[in-house]
């Protein structure tokens, strides 16, 4: 009976092996049959638990497993049955220069999102109707006329084709410290990605071109 059960246990430990080949070489921490399996596996692959192959690396420590596959472009910010991500096991775990690795790799892959989406944000920004608003906010506080002090702004967005523009007269805010100012944020839909977006100083009469760096 005994024998039955062991047996049973070990076909079945066999055929997660086989249903998880990458999540074994990780395991293992096998880095040659884990670059092999690369080629023919998909990295995105979850286990019974929700995990990737990249889970199970931070999770098990396996740094050179976790460059692998961060090499072939293993997702950072997908979550497990628990709902953790790659991201938020490494900082649990508390590995700094895995998590330095993970968050270069996190902004990648949150870029290359973005310029993925980018034809169907042009797209739906065509779309509409151009038209101009005011969007009013203010800082509150439960504190008795802590309110009355603190800063509040109304933005102005215009919209045109496929570009936008924001005007906004608060250029900072931090311990309880603001400063004024008149800045203008541009998005032109028709731009190179690296040239959409361009942030005005009406003031100082200068403007910057913002673009992702590579850190």
């Amino acid at each position: 009976m005994i024998s039955t059960i062991c047996n049973r246990k070990i076909s079945k430990m066999a055929n997660e092996s086989d249903r998880y080949p990458l999540h074994k070489a990780v395991f293992e921490n096998d880095l040659k049959s884990l670059s092999r399996l690369l080629r023919k596996h998909n990295v995105t692959a979850k286990d019974n638990h929700g995990n990737t192959a990249l889970h199970l690396a931070v999770m098990l420590g396996r740094k050179e497993c976790v460059q692998l596959l961060l090499k072939h472009d293993a997702p950072v910010k997908v979550k497990n049955g628990l709902g953790w991500t790659v991201l938020a096991e490494a900082v649990s775990y508390g590995n700094r220069p895995t998590i330095s690795s993970l968050v270069r790799k996190f902004r990648q892959q949150s870029r290359e999102q973005m310029e993925e989406r980018r034809p169907n944000l042009v797209e739906a920004l065509n779309r509409i109707n151009d038209f101009y608003m005011e969007l009013k906010w203010d800082f509150q506080s439960w504190v008795p006329l802590v309110s009355r002090i603190l800063p509040s702004d109304i933005c102005k967005i215009y919209k045109c084709g496929a570009n936008i523009r924001l005007d906004t007269t608060l250029v900072d805010f931090s311990d309880m410290r603001w400063e004024r100012g008149d800045i203008s944020f541009i998005f032109n839909g028709n731009a190179a990605p690296n040239q959409s977006l361009t942030v005005l100083d009406n003031v100082q009469k200068v403007y910057q071109n913002v673009k992702y760096e590579v850190s």
